[in-house]
């Protein structure tokens, strides 16, 4: 029997709405402990689950030169054209923060073009380009074994942004705030995407949906160790930020096992459901810029509410990416 995807791809549909509710914290004044719930841990296991699928089906369609090469322009291409789409964006956001000089403006501009997007959201893409590349070139010269190492140790040094309250006074933590200072965020493909994307790549070389059964009960076990971890940090004041969490390599890597090998035959388009949710993850931060301008002075505190804050965001986005998808080819 032809083994469908659907489950993947149902997936990939929820979790476009899920990035929404982590950027628009809907529940965070009303309901705190849901508000964390959602946007700091089922929210932080999209975007591993986003790298280990493109890693899955990277490996799995056999990565020629020639499929690496078309993969990765497709990628650019669709990155580059929503980078320029952001910048207005992009540059009335930073112009809260501080004041940008021409010189910093360019400096500023090429640091996010190749690390966090011109926008926050695109950051992703930056990080999916880069540690494609990197464990595409890696796996010429060495195994898979040894990537999924480095990957690890990698990552490792990426999780002292949410575990910074541990790091000791001294040179190493002076050197770690200097890096922040120039690059804000160990969230990048570097530190982050090169583990998911390889860890996606393993499970299709040897095949281990096959080989590992009850897949789902593991990863109910690492879900429940990534909230203990999660309120843990919480509780103890360490993060930066919850980008990292150390529980969610173990259930990224089970919980896409178990998606695996769950066979849905829903009467459901699931190719649109993907493509739509590639849309979604991409055009919805026009409109968490966009909304408090339009509202302006006057009614910018409806914004405040989270409720009107995800809906607000929520329905125009839904609009504008049934308008791509049917009619603007270029940005999907």
């Amino acid at each position: 029997m032809k083994k469908n995807y659907n489950a993947i791809d149902l997936m990939k549909f929820i979790s476009a709405f899920l990035v929404i509710i982590v950027h628009t914290y809907p529940f965070y004044t009303s309901i705190p402990t849901l508000g964390f719930i959602t946007s700091n841990i089922v929210g932080r296991v999209v975007i591993p689950f986003f790298f280990v699928a493109a890693g899955y089906f990277f490996q799995k369609g056999n990565p020629t030169p020639e499929r690496f090469k078309k993969y990765t322009i497709k990628l650019v291409r669709l990155y580059l054209v929503w980078s320029v789409l952001y910048i207005p964006l992009g540059i009335h956001l930073l112009n809260g923060f501080m004041e940008m000089t021409p010189v910093l403006w360019a400096a500023g501009s090429f640091l996010a073009l190749v690390n966090f997007g011109t926008y926050f959201h695109l950051w992703y893409m930056a990080a999916l380009i880069f540690a494609i590349c990197f464990c595409y070139f890696y796996l010429k010269k060495f195994s898979m074994k040894s990537l999924l190492i480095v990957g690890l140790i990698l990552f490792i040094f990426g999780c002292l942004e949410t575990y910074y309250g541990i790091i000791p006074n001294g040179a190493f933590l002076d050197a770690f705030n200097i890096y922040l200072m120039i690059f804000f965020t160990t969230r990048n493909g570097l530190f982050f995407g090169i583990l998911f994307v390889s860890m996606g790549m393993f499970i299709a070389k040897i095949n281990l949906a096959e080989k590992i059964k009850h897949a789902w009960v593991y990863a109910i076990f690492f879900f429940i160790a990534l909230c203990i971890e999660a309120f843990s940090i919480k509780s103890f004041g360490w993060a930066i930020d919850y980008n990292f969490y150390f529980m969610v390599v173990p259930f990224s890597f089970f919980w896409f096992i178990t998606l695996l090998n769950t066979n849905i035959k829903w009467k459901v388009d699931f190719a649109a459901m993907r493509e739509y949710s590639v849309i979604i993850y991409f055009s919805h931060g026009i409109f968490l810029e966009l909304i408090p301008i339009l509202l302006g002075t006057q009614y910018g505190y409806l914004f405040d509410s989270g409720v009107f804050r995800l809906f607000s965001v929520l329905i125009p986005t839904l609009l504008v990416s049934y308008l791509i998808k049917h009619k603007i080819p270029l940005l999907k």
